[in-house]
């Protein structure tokens, strides 16, 4: 199919002295009323301001190009909606300069989102390159600068944004946000969308995220971000910078951070960064970053963060590899935190750690480190057994490319959690697979689709009797002489305790009726008196 070429030139120094049916073009600097651009190719010379309530609306296919440091002031609405096969581009004509980021040459200055609390505004399928938000001001008015914020897009103010299936790659901005600057909105809802290479000095490499009512951060790969400053000192070179992939503030109040691929960026303090209150960190693979893992820095913090997978990050000191955090009220379920180096010499390498020092509540996970900053039940040291990992450490391995998946012969399959109730777990894994297959949930992002059984547990010291097994309407537990039970508890295959009994001294049998109960799998975990477990798996015909 041909498409008909059209510029569209946005300028009021331009005059027009030729209008033809090729050619849509705009005399205005301002859009007051609704407005859609269709063109294959819009040209921009300068400053738009979309008023309110004014809606931007602009097609598939188009391929906006700004011919200079300009942007798109948004106090109505855009709907930028692209598809698969005609995505919509924003970016520069000229990328001479880009990489200079104490100017804005070789960028545009993105799209600005303010002042309006009650529109949503809607990307779908759209392609962010070069924005760029520095520029030449002294070093003390930086911070204060909203110009040095979000280089793609720049939100304050604003209701709700909806971003899917969007590309944001090469942005940066000086200060926070090299891709996206959001702040004071109600809602902000990214999914299935790529971050890679987008740059930032101080705060956020790819996103910068504060005082938000709700936020879901889902399905995304954030890739080869930096979040990087060197600076020379008297006494040397000092490196500081939060967030390659992505910051959180602490007005954040309700955050869901659920099934991205975090690989590959560079920041001295965490690929992922967040002194939220409460948040949901849940199935994310944080792989082969240059930096620790993840910095979870609220003091006061009641975050839950399950079934992440954070390895082979390398830190840049021994203490800040895998998860630095500052809050004894953390809860960590399902984690896999191992093989995160650093290239501090003669000091090993401490997986989850924490400065204060607080404790965390840290079980069914696997670590290798003693629980000296951690205590929890269920947890083990071994190898995770990834299906195809890195050869090593840091982003000098291509983690994106791995496969972080569990062998089936690894220890973190069917060894996670028992009772999943209020971990608030989503239904399935990273990858969309079921999140709990056969008993158990498995350690980690990946949810093993193999492995229906449980492999040996490593905490069992002591052996019970149960009879029969398969069974029809109920089993018995017959106690060992020679070990004090605390509790018996069951749980159905989708990880649910549907009972639970303490064995009085003298007692040394018990019997469950499940004849109300479905025929299916179920998981019997025994509690002896020394601190020591036994889960058993039975089978209801």
């Amino acid at each position: 199919m041909e498409h008909t070429k059209a510029i569209f030139l946005i300028s009021s120094l331009l005059l027009l002295q030729a209008v033809t049916l090729k050619s849509q073009i705009l005399q205005t600097d301002l859009i007051s009323s609704d407005t859609t651009w269709s063109s294959d190719t819009v040209r921009i010379y300068n400053d738009i301001l979309l008023e309110y309530p004014a809606t931007l609306s602009i097609n598939p296919g188009v391929y906006l190009e700004f011919q200079g440091d300009y942007s798109i002031e948004v106090q109505g609405k855009i709907l930028a909606l692209g598809t698969e096969e005609y995505p919509i581009t924003f970016t520069v004509s000229d990328t001479n300069g880009f990489s200079n980021i104490s100017i804005n040459a070789g960028g545009w200055g993105g799209i600005k989102l303010l002042d309006n609390s009650v529109d949503t505004s809607y990307f779908s399928f759209c392609n962010f390159s070069f924005g760029k938000a520095c520029d030449t001001l002294n070093q003390n008015d930086r911070i204060a600068s909203e110009s040095l914020k979000g280089g793609a897009i720049y939100a304050n103010g604003y209701a709700n944004i909806l971003i899917e299936n969007c590309v944001f790659s090469n942005n940066m901005a000086y200060h926070s946000g090299g891709a996206i600057m959001a702040v004071n909105l109600h809602n902000l809802f990214i999914s299935n969308s790529l971050f890679d290479n987008n740059r930032v000095l101080e705060y956020g490499g790819a996103l910068w995220l504060n005082n938000i009512e709700q936020t879901v951060i889902s399905k995304n790969i954030f890739n080869e971000n930096k979040a990087i400053k060197f600076r020379e000192t008297a006494g040397g070179t000092a490196i500081s910078g939060a967030g390659a992939a992505m910051w959180l503030g602490a007005q954040t109040s309700n955050s869901f951070i659920i099934s991205n691929f975090i690989t590959n960026n560079i920041s001295l303090d965490a690929a992922f960064y967040e002194t939220n209150y409460k948040c949901k960190v849940f199935n994310n693979i944080i792989v082969n970053n240059r930096g620790p893992g993840m910095i979870i820095g609220h003091s006061a913090s009641i975050s839950l963060y399950n079934n992440n997978t954070i390895v082979h990050n390398k830190g840049f000191f021994h203490n800040m590899c895998g998860i630095l955090f500052f809050s004894p009220n953390i809860t960590m379920r399902n984690n896999i935190v191992y093989g995160n180096t650093s290239d501090y010499y003669g000091f090993d390498p401490i997986q989850v750690y924490s400065p204060d020092p607080v404790i965390a509540d840290f079980a069914y996970s696997c670590n290798p480190d003693e629980p000296v900053y951690y205590q929890g039940e269920g947890n083990i040291h071994e190898d995770p057994q990834f299906v195809n990992p890195t050869s090593g450490a840091g982003p000098d391995y291509d983690g994106l490319s791995a496969d972080w998946s569990l062998l089936d012969s690894s220890p973190c399959v069917n060894t996670g959690t028992p009772d999943t109730t209020g971990l608030n777990l989503p239904t399935t894994d990273l990858l969309g697979n079921p999140r709990i297959f056969g008993i158990r949930v498995d350690m980690g992002a990946i949810e093993n689709q193999m492995v229906v059984g449980l492999p040996p547990n490593p905490q069992v010291n002591a052996r019970i009797q149960v009879s029969p097994n398969p069974f029809g309407q109920s089993f018995k537990v017959i106690a060992p002489n020679d070990k004090k039970i605390s509790s018996i508890s069951l749980f159905n295959q989708n990880g649910q305790q549907i009972a639970t009994e303490t064995m009085m001294p003298f007692e040394q049998m018990l019997v469950f009726d499940l004849r109300n109960q479905s025929p299916g799998l179920y998981l019997l975990v025994t509690r002896f008196a020394d601190g020591s477990t036994e889960t058993t798996k039975l089978v209801k015909y």
